[in-house]
């Protein structure tokens, strides 16, 4: 009886390995939808301006993540300060995240547009699931474009971004994630 149930479940697991693996190699080769933004409302354009489908902390009382527009571009924008905003409890923290859909192996690419304001002391801190893909500090006024290329290790992972700037306020926007191609294999140098 115990055999039995031995072939039953290492079948069950085998079956769904065999749906499994297809998915993750097809995400990584399929061309329809590459490019297709996993973040839901990545420009806060949604609704004619907001910050809907992300989560943010509204019971600071710092000044926490909140709308703002110009020349027809919407931004999170926040001011929150103190190092708090970025290594608080829960509580404290500065967070806008949302939890998007993706498959454990595969590669995203992560796109984002962030001004550190009037410069001074500022920080992004982005998170993607537990792990920190970029930390920017004290950047100068203006805006700059960051990708990375990240490795999802979850069905779903939490976006999160940790925001701080103490001389005035910083803005975010152009958020996607998108299927990325593997990274090349790195070959160490013949010696």
């Amino acid at each position: 009886m115990i055999t039995g149930v031995r072939v039953t479940v290492a079948t069950v697991c085998l079956a769904v390995i065999g749906l499994l693996a297809p998915l993750a190699s097809q995400a990584q080769t399929a061309p329809p939808d590459w490019d297709k933004n996993l973040v839901y409302n990545g420009d806060f354009s949604a609704n004619g301006g907001s910050l809907d489908g992300w989560t943010y902390n509204e019971g600071t009382d710092n000044y926490y993540w909140s709308l703002a527009t110009a020349s027809g571009v919407y931004y999170a924008s926040n001011a929150s300060y103190g190092a708090d905003s970025i290594t608080g409890a829960d509580a404290e923290q500065d967070y806008l995240y949302q939890t998007i859909p993706t498959i454990p192996g595969v590669f995203y690419k992560l796109t984002f547009t962030y001004n550190g304001g009037a410069g001074g002391v500022n920080e992004l801190k982005v998170l993607f699931g537990k792990q920190v893909v970029e930390d920017i500090v004290n950047v100068d006024a203006g805006s700059n474009t960051y990708t990375v290329i990240v490795r999802a290790h979850r069905f779903d992972t939490k976006l999160n971004f940790l925001g701080r700037q103490d001389n005035a306020f910083a803005f975010l926007t152009g958020i996607s994630v998108t299927l990325a191609p593997p990274p090349a294999p790195s070959i160490p140098p013949i010696q």
